[in-house]
């Protein structure tokens, strides 16, 4: 009896967050989702974590959308993660470049076609980024840390970042790290950010909407 009297307070609880936040504008929803993601975390076990992150990218990607659309080609930043390459990818790794595309390879690849695409377009550059957490025998950084330096580097103004929901929540999710002037706060450049969240969290074979990610490059008014 119990536990159905929690799953009930549980779906109750989300019901009415997901009639308040449809209510809110988007500068408003975005910091209420973001601060009180670990607190429900705590209060509800059963929450769908998943489902949050992706309903706080939705008000996020909105609340910054017109602002990233007129920042230059070439004032933005792009990261790609490296669950996208093909299974029989022949890149190696830099510690300060991330993946790197070998010129010579033939298979057929949408990340580096992405990749090119956004170099095509002016960005300042385009990074497929390396757990630093599997390869750190290779002196990768944590994906965070080479985020926040590469950032450092370029100065952007926007930054497209593609990632899985587990990623974001665990690196990103965070109070301190949201601004109405831009994402990162107080650890690093403030920038203007569009996320292109994974189909899932695989650290292999990972999946994308390449028709969204492609949309979300071109963006601009």
């Amino acid at each position: 009896m119990i536990k159905k009297v929690r799953l009930a307070d549980i779906s109750a609880t989300l019901q009415a967050n997901e009639i308040m936040l449809k209510l809110l504008p988007a500068w408003l929803a975005l910091p209420i989702l973001v601060t009180l993601y670990k607190p429900l975390c705590r209060l509800l076990p059963g929450l769908d974590k998943d489902a949050y992150v992706r309903r706080t990218v939705a008000v996020g990607n909105r609340f910054y959308a017109r602002r990233f659309r007129r920042t230059p080609y070439d004032r933005r930043l792009l990261f790609l993660p490296y669950c996208l390459r093909a299974a029989d990818c022949p890149t190696t790794i830099d510690p300060d470049q991330g993946l790197i595309c070998p010129p010579a390879c033939n298979l057929p690849c949408r990340l580096r076609e992405m990749r090119q695409l956004a170099l095509d377009l002016g960005y300042l550059d385009a990074y497929i980024v390396v757990s630093g957490k599997l390869h750190q025998k290779e002196g990768v950084l944590r994906s965070r840390n080479f985020l926040v330096r590469r950032i450092e580097d370029h100065q952007p103004q926007g930054v497209i970042g593609c990632l899985c929901t587990r990623d974001l929540r665990e690196k990103y999710l965070k109070p301190e790290t949201f601004r109405a002037g831009g994402t990162l706060g107080r650890h690093g450049t403030p920038v203007i950010p569009q996320v292109c969240l994974l189909e899932n969290s695989r650290c292999r074979g990972s999946q994308v909407n390449w028709q969204q990610l492609e949309q979300l490059i071109r963006s601009r008014e």
